[in-house]
This record gives structure tokens, C-alpha cells and sequence, in this order.
């Protein structure tokens, strides 16, 4: 049995970049977003991580991805989510439009907030360890099939953070993300190099 490191973090603890947020919705909705990151901010998400070793695992990363995990020595998988209490507050803004639009994008962004929470302590491990780490990589991004999401699930006890997968491979509840780092002592963390990528969503591309 794999030990699974498992974190619940509210919300009001994960920092989002509000520059980022302006650029992306104008300074004059910043009052609005305000308020409704209040409202997501009393969400406590849930994230879990486990360590494998990479010649027992069986995943077709695809050429980009593959690259560096070539000489990983073990493989950090991770699985956050923002959990139902996003959907509900998404939801609760039906009525209006902009609100909805506008809170589900902060969602998003609290998400990849999770997923920088768990990036970290998969570094703070890979420090103890001795280990140097990569990026974060995630199934239907750079290259990797979303059909891997499967795999990486497997790993995992059933519905990890009460997250499950669909028919078509996409995580529920919907603010959810998983992935792998790569641990090694020849692994290199780099910044993201969007421009060579040809995800066209990348949620990474989209901050350019």
C-alpha cells in the first residue's frame, strides 16, 4: 500500500495574483471580483499526493512530457479539487451573467492555486529527500493524453478527494486538477515554455 500525504487548505490561505486577474478582466471589475473571491475563499479544498517508482509505471506521456521524466527516480502524483461547494457558489450566480462568468474564472484560478499548494509540498519532499523536481505536468496538456488520467487514477485509493472520473476521462467535481513532477537529482525545474507548445487551452499559455 502507497502512502498517500493528504491536505485540506481553505481557501483564504491560497494567494491569487490580482494583476493577473485584472489583465485578464479589466481594473474597473476588480470591486466585483472581490466579492466573489470572498465567497469562494470560505471553500476548504482538498488535495492528496503519492510517490512511485518510475520503472513499475506504464505512462505514455507523449514526446514533450516524456523528456523529463526520462531520468526521473521517482514520480510524484497529485490530485486537488475545490470540491462541490465550488459548483454551488458557481451556480448560486446563475442570475447574473457577468457574475457567473466571472466567478467560475476565479474558481479556475483558485484551482491552479491548489495546484501550486501541491506543487510545493511535493518540492518540500523532494528536498528531504535530496531530490531536485520538475514543473507539474497534467494528463490533456504539452502533449499527454487526457486517456492517462486514467492510469494516474489507478494509483490512487478509489475517488481520491472525492474526485471521480467520467466516461470521457474529465475529473468531477469540475475544479479539479491532477498531474506529475518528476524527482531526481539530474531533473531541472524550467519555466513553462509556452511558446514551444502547441495546447492551444493551456491553462499555463493563457498567462502569456
Amino acid at each position: 500500500m502507497r502512502e498517500v500525504f493528504e491536505y485540506r487548505v481553505k481557501l483564504s490561505s491560497i494567494k491569487l495574483d490580482k494583476e493577473e486577474i485584472a489583465r485578464k478582466i479589466g481594473h474597473n471589475f476588480l470591486g466585483e471580483a472581490d466579492k466573489l473571491i470572498v465567497q469562494l475563499m470560505s471553500i476548504e479544498a482538498k488535495g492528496a499526493f503519492l510517490i512511485i517508482d518510475p520503472s513499475k509505471s506504464s505512462f505514455d506521456y507523449g514526446a514533450k512530457v516524456k523528456s523529463v521524466f526520462l531520468k526521473a527516480e521517482k514520480i510524484a502524483l497529485f490530485v486537488t479539487t475545490l470540491g462541490e461547494d465550488s459548483k454551488r457558489i458557481i451556480d448560486s450566480n446563475k442570475s447574473d451573467p457577468f457574475a457567473y462568468y466571472l466567478v467560475d474564472f476565479l474558481a479556475s484560478q483558485f484551482a491552479d492555486g491548489m495546484a501550486e499548494y501541491m506543487h510545493d509540498r511535493v518540492k518540500e519532499y523532494a528536498t528531504k529527500a535530496s531530490y531536485c523536481f520538475s514543473n507539474r505536468y497534467s494528463p490533456g496538456y504539452c502533449g499527454w493524453n487526457v486517456k492517462e488520467q486514467k492510469k494516474l487514477f489507478d494509483y490512487f485509493p478509489e475517488n481520491p478527494c472525492g474526485i471521480r472520473l467520467t466516461e470521457s476521462l474529465l475529473m468531477n467535481p469540475i475544479k479539479s486538477v491532477s498531474g506529475a513532477i518528476a524527482l531526481g537529482c539530474e531533473i531541472k525545474y524550467k519555466e513553462y515554455g509556452c511558446k514551444m507548445c502547441e495546447e492551444i487551452n493551456c491553462l499555463y499559455k493563457s498567462k502569456l
